[in-house]
């Protein structure tokens, strides 16, 4: 879990909370207010070749424009089963999610139903609000059944981390309670939608986040030509330049801020145009400061990711840099780019490969994070290592080993990173596949991150293969994501 402990804000039952006069709002709003029923099916990710079971839970959600609900991610994902149903309403319609975003935490989600929609009102999306602005939040949150109305202010707006998906994006922090049940519903200033609700923080009282409205409409954009391609990223590491010994090392000018560029991820957008030691001094005109923040329009100072995250994918951006004394200006474009150690993965069966009794998984924030310490070498390694080559396009995990005659002495093993296979870097999950498939001779030898090493006789270890997957309920040896080999058959997620 992140410092400041985010969780969602999702739950099993809805609930109601009384109203002052003051809180009355008028019937278009709260018509188009939903509350969904969900029936979720999720993987484990400790053991991805099965789920967690069937759970209930429930969340909020909101009418807009071409007869579609918005929605937080977190509350759909994973499901088998939506009902919907409208604030005062008693009747449920059967729903599906027509798009989601993992990255902001957002989803749409479709009733083939027009009875469903007489007489609301497609409530639309505002302008970002200003600090101290006044809000109201609608939903479904613990404690009752009926719909929920509180009222607030913005008291913070910033680049902070989403619970979700570990992505640190546009945030805004307000004062009205949100709590679970609350996540999906949308908040609201002058009948508009300025934020939807997303993520509280545990042991704080009426500390809320709500996903901006400038972060609603990059989505809808998005989906707006029938596909999700996600918010983008550059593809740096940077550092703060707050050392004056730092700037003055870099050759800079007393009247010079910026930010340097520690890495640059091989194949990702600056990959070819900026360098390490580079300093980023500009992003489309805005000047970065040294501690790695822009000036933003009724915002105050954010931080400088926001300056491309509100491009699209395919957009470009223009940076002015300083570069070996030089001030000059480079353009970007912000083609699609997964960062070596994901956030979460967008919705498919969690990928995996057994071989052996070896499962081994691709590592990412959302695999650490439902480890909790027990990956705590593969952290390490990641942060240290943590850079995207030619020679490898993410860090392969060895989750666990699944006891057997033909593991014997590694058995207790799990948490270690894949360095070689054979002495080849696998690549990806993809690449490992295959080079367990072409292996020849009478050893596999794999190293690990930490340099120790583990060998298995390459036959005993084939043939063992059908008796581990019946011994521990495997209805396949690996899933490697849609399209890829997966042995007898792909497993897709519902």
């Amino acid at each position: 879990m992140h410092p400041k402990a985010f969780v969602p804000c999702l739950v099993i039952a809805a609930c109601a909370v009384w109203m002052t006069p003051a809180l009355a709002q008028p019937r278009t709003v709260t018509s188009s207010v939903v509350k969904l029923d969900v029936v979720s099916d999720s993987p484990d990710l400790l053991a991805p070749w099965q789920s967690e079971g069937v759970s209930l839970s429930g969340g909020s959600g909101v009418i807009i424009e071409g007869g579609r609900i918005l929605t937080n991610a977190h509350v759909v994902e994973s499901a088998v089963s939506i009902e919907v149903k409208r604030a005062g309403g008693s009747a449920r319609f059967p729903a599906k999610v027509v798009f989601i975003s993992h990255d902001a935490d957002l989803a749409l989600v479709e009733i083939d139903d027009d009875r469903f929609f007489e007489g609301a009102h497609p409530l639309p999306i505002g302008k970002m609000p200003e600090l101290q602005q006044s809000v109201v939040v609608y939903g479904f949150p613990l404690g009752g059944h009926t719909l929920s109305i509180t009222s607030g202010i913005v008291s913070r707006v910033e680049v902070d981390t989403y619970a979700h998906s570990y992505r640190d994006l546009l945030s805004v922090q307000i004062d009205a309670a949100i709590n679970p049940g609350n996540s999906g519903g949308p908040v609201m200033t002058d009948g508009a939608i300025v934020g939807i609700a997303m993520q509280g923080i545990e042991d704080a009282d009426n500390v809320g986040y709500m996903i901006p409205s400038p972060v609603i409409a990059h989505f809808l954009e998005d989906v707006s030509d029938g596909r999700y391609d996600g918010v983008p990223h550059l593809g740096v590491a940077l550092q703060d330049m707050e050392s004056d010994s730092q700037r003055r090392g870099a050759g800079m000018k007393n009247d010079q801020t910026g930010a340097l560029v520690l890495r640059v991820d091989y194949g990702g957008p600056a990959y070819g145009v900026l360098r390490p030691r580079d300093v980023i001094l500009a992003i489309d005109g805005r000047k970065v400061a040294n501690d790695l923040t822009v000036a933003w329009e009724g915002l105050g100072r954010v931080d400088l990711a926001a300056a491309y995250q509100s491009k699209q994918i395919g957009d470009t951006v223009e940076l002015t840099i300083f570069r070996s004394g030089k001030r000059m200006k480079k353009r970007i474009t912000l083609t699609p780019h997964t960062p070596l150690v994901p956030g979460r993965e967008r919705g498919e069966w969690p990928r995996y490969l057994q071989f052996g009794g070896l499962v081994f998984q691709p590592l990412s924030e959302q695999l650490i994070d439902d480890a909790e310490a027990g990956y705590s070498d593969a952290v390490s390694y990641a942060e240290v290592n943590n850079l995207v080559t030619k020679a490898r396009h993410e860090i392969i995990l060895l989750g666990q080993v699944l006891p057997h005659p033909v593991n014997r002495g590694y058995q207790d093993w799990g948490g270690e990173v894949i360095r070689l296979v054979n002495g080849i870097v696998p690549r990806d999950l993809k690449h490992l596949a295959s080079i367990l498939d072409d292996a020849k001779g009478p050893w596999l030898r794999i190293v690990t991150g930490d340099g120790f090493v583990i060998t298995l006789d390459l036959k005993a270890a084939r043939r063992a293969n059908q008796e581990i997957l019946l011994d521990y309920g495997l209805s396949e040896a690996r899933y490697l994501g849609e399209g890829a080999s997966n042995g007898r058959r792909a497993r897709a997620r519902p």
